[in-house]
């Protein structure tokens, strides 16, 4: 089998989609879209891409495509996916799926009335030090989970320069929301369980608008954990997991600036009576792009899927769930205590 993948995004396509394809034997990449002309051309020259395009239209009705990759903003995405299904081709995405909940719905909906093999690229599961964080936990290295602290801040080039993209506009899927609670809302629920709703959400207005979110997040099992995540944190403290148990404490840690590598597993239990850092030894190579590493093992769980073996997860429906979750969200920024649950079952 090779799956003949066209790529649709030049910058986070050609960084990292492209190179994280390649890594596979049963695939080829042939062709990128973007939507300048020159820029698709000289980036397919770089990247030795046989075919390109500026428009994505052209490159998802390619006879000759099996597969679409799909780095693109959010408020994009759902239409191509839609295109891609009608032309039978499968497709894996960035996150977030979509600008609101209604076009991830309907992004779902075509590729399951196609029958399509669909992928979300939701990458922090795929690291080492979060899977060992899971296993422990799952295991009772802690007891009961009890409640848990969640803090992600950072100050990204588009905050610092007030860039004029879509990572700076909540509307088209970014701000801080998009760009970053998509992640947390996905590694809560696939780390400690289903969300039930949200008390005290806090968005700023004005200057900072979609650069902060803080508030309570409670889960179906009893459990909750206080929230603060941020764009605008000049030397912030990172991306960090504090899980509190009755029997231990948890955490899950990255101060540097790579986004995918340098976090760090630390564990305390009643019979320790300290934390210590019980992180698995790491690939001692250093990527040029840390997302690689994960991106890649999502791409091989697609092509697993297309080639007929375990299903792809996370898919669609995980994009569309988040979504859902980003509006309620949102929405409890404006009025306390929203609860998720009557919404979370919008979920197909």
């Amino acid at each position: 089998m090779t799956v003949r993948v066209g790529v649709i995004g030049l910058r986070f396509g050609g960084q990292v989609h492209v190179p994280a394809f390649r890594t596979d034997q049963r695939c080829e990449v042939i062709a990128l879209a973007g939507r300048d002309p020159g820029k698709a051309a000289a980036a397919a020259r770089e990247l030795n891409v046989p075919a390109s395009f500026d428009d994505w239209r052209e490159l998802v009705k390619a006879p000759d495509i099996d597969a679409v990759s799909i780095a693109v903003p959010p408020a994009a995405q759902p239409a191509i996916v839609i295109e891609a299904a009608r032309h039978g081709k499968h497709v894996f995405c960035e996150k977030p799926l979509a600008a609101s909940p209604l076009d991830a719905e309907e992004a779902l909906r075509a590729a399951r009335n196609a029958a399509i093999v669909h992928g979300i690229d939701f990458t922090f599961p795929e690291i080492a030090a979060w899977r060992q964080a899971r296993a422990l936990i799952a295991e009772g290295a802690i007891g009961q989970v009890a409640h848990f602290a969640y803090s992600w801040r950072v100050e990204t080039y588009a905050s610092r320069t007030n860039a004029d993209t879509w990572k700076n506009r909540p509307v088209e899927g970014g701000g801080v929301l998009g760009n970053f609670v998509s992640h947390v809302f996905f590694n809560i629920e696939w780390l400690l369980g289903r969300i039930a709703g949200f008390d005290s959400i806090v968005c700023p207005s004005g200057r900072r608008r979609g650069r902060a979110v803080d508030g309570v997040v409670r889960l179906e099992n009893g459990a909750a954990g206080s929230l603060s995540v941020s764009s605008d944190a000049f030397l912030g403290s990172g991306h960090a997991l504090e899980i509190y148990g009755d029997q231990g404490t948890l955490v899950l840690n990255n101060p540097t600036p790579d986004y995918a590598s340098g976090f760090r597993v630390h564990l305390g239990t009643r019979t320790s009576g300290r934390l210590t850092c019980v992180s698995e030894t790491e690939d001692s190579a250093v990527e040029i792009d840390g997302r690689l590493a994960p991106v890649t093992a999502l791409v091989r769980r697609f092509l697993d899927a297309i080639d007929g073996g375990a299903a792809m997860t996370p898919d669609l429906a995980d994009g569309l769930r988040v979504q859902q979750l980003l509006a309620l969200a949102e929405a409890a920024g404006n009025s306390t205590g929203r609860d998720a649950r009557s919404h979370a079952a919008l979920t197909p």
